[in-house]
């Protein structure tokens, strides 16, 4: 309300989960991890930086589990690049929380100086990636003449933290979302791709799954009544079993949803779902010899599927089945049993396919039909209009 007087208004806007980072904020953050706060009675220790608690995880031989571990307060998780490094819970510092909340995520300032790591920016990725991801904002051709990798590097020299959201908040997850913080300018400094926050972004739905470089963190965040950080474990980001990030897919595609709704782009989605706009998924089988190793997810031929709002279609190749016979497919060695979440898939006995979807289906309007040495399975979704962010549960 424009009767709110400025301070009055910075919080109104933080208890709404906007971010904002004053001059105050960064003394107060400054003040603290130096140890050079102090108040009458107060306690002017300095807490552990995240790169002093992620070494001493190191040298301790931690696996990554101890959360008891380390200074009090909020905790949250370290995903390095490296993958013969754990994932580790960490410690977002009870003093640095109290003195820059109640409102808004602190990991951002925590952590940023991890990511002041000196590393210089590619100038030619920086001009490469300019061009094709307009990075410069909208720049004028004059103005992004005068842009750098130097003046990125000195603009980001402290360290700069973007956020990634796994999930966002929302009435169906109890007002909290998951997010992935990470060096902005990971990709210029040529850092390596971290194939675990990868693979953790594509469980909740993004498909393809973005690639994230260099050490990242996950935080959790709750909207109830302001925006604040609360725990998220290691073993909330490696258990794929979680609720989060079971409902995450969805709650992705809802998020979207409302967003195209209400900005009238509903031809837009993010994330991006597989199998939509006629563009086949492709998947490999585990391969196609005598032996189906009894129906393992997936099966061993190969498939491609698409899906629409109605219905998912599966193309499976029968050609190397069928060579043994030296014959075309036969549609009487065919049979497909389709269950309400579950697919299996025979072929002259042999399990070839068998998976659980991600769904469920309309059973009795599935069906299936043999176009030369393709057999093309039909499946009639229950839940008319639902896009699955993956075929496999």
């Amino acid at each position: 309300p424009d009767n709110m007087s400025p301070n009055e208004r910075e919080q109104w806007l933080r208890e709404r989960g906007v971010q904002i980072e004053t001059a105050s904020d960064r003394r107060k953050a400054e003040s603290i991890l130096s140890g050079s706060s102090s108040s009458e009675g107060g306690d002017d220790r300095r807490p552990p930086t995240i790169a002093e608690q992620i070494r001493s995880l190191s040298l301790g031989g931690n696996d990554g589990g101890g959360d008891d571990d380390g200074p009090e307060g909020v905790k949250f998780v370290h995903i390095p690049q490296d993958t013969s490094r754990p994932i580790a819970t960490v410690t977002l510092p009870g003093r640095l929380v109290d003195a820059l909340g109640p409102a808004g995520d602190v990991i951002p300032t925590y952590i940023k100086q991890y990511f002041a790591d000196g590393g210089s920016i590619d100038d030619g990725l920086f001009r490469e990636q300019a061009a094709k991801q307009n990075l410069m904002g909208g720049a004028s051709g004059a103005s992004a003449a005068e842009l750098s990798s130097t003046a990125i590097a000195n603009a980001t020299a402290e360290g700069s933290v973007e956020t990634f959201p796994l999930v966002r908040p929302s009435s169906t997850n109890g007002s909290e979302g998951v997010y992935i913080y990470l060096d902005e300018v990971g990709l210029l400094k040529r850092l390596p791709n971290n194939v675990r926050a990868s693979a953790l972004a594509g469980r909740c739905g993004y498909s393809p799954a973005p690639n994230f470089y260099g050490d990242v963190f996950v935080g959790r965040v709750s909207t109830q009544k302001f925006m604040h950080n609360v725990d998220i474990r290691r073993e909330d980001v490696m258990d794929t079993t979680r609720e989060w990030m079971v409902r995450a897919p969805r709650e992705n595609v809802a998020w979207q949803q409302t967003l195209n709704g209400i900005t009238g782009r509903t031809g837009e989605s993010q994330p991006d779902h597989a199998g939509t706009e006629g563009v086949a998924v492709r998947v490999e089988g585990s391969g196609d010899d005598d032996d189906a190793g009894g129906g393992d997810a997936g099966g061993t031929v190969s498939y491609s599927w698409l899906q629409n709002d109605e219905e998912v279609e599966m193309t499976i190749s029968l050609s190397k089945k069928a060579a043994g016979t030296g014959k075309r497919a036969n549609k009487n060695m065919v049979k497909v049993v389709f269950q309400s979440q579950k697919i299996a898939v025979r072929y002259d006995s042999e399990v070839i396919l068998e998976m659980k979807l991600y769904s469920k289906l309309d059973v009795d309007g599935c069906t299936w039909t043999l176009d030369g040495d393709d057999l093309v399975v039909t499946c009639e979704k229950a839940s008319e209009g639902e896009i699955w962010p993956r075929l496999e549960l």
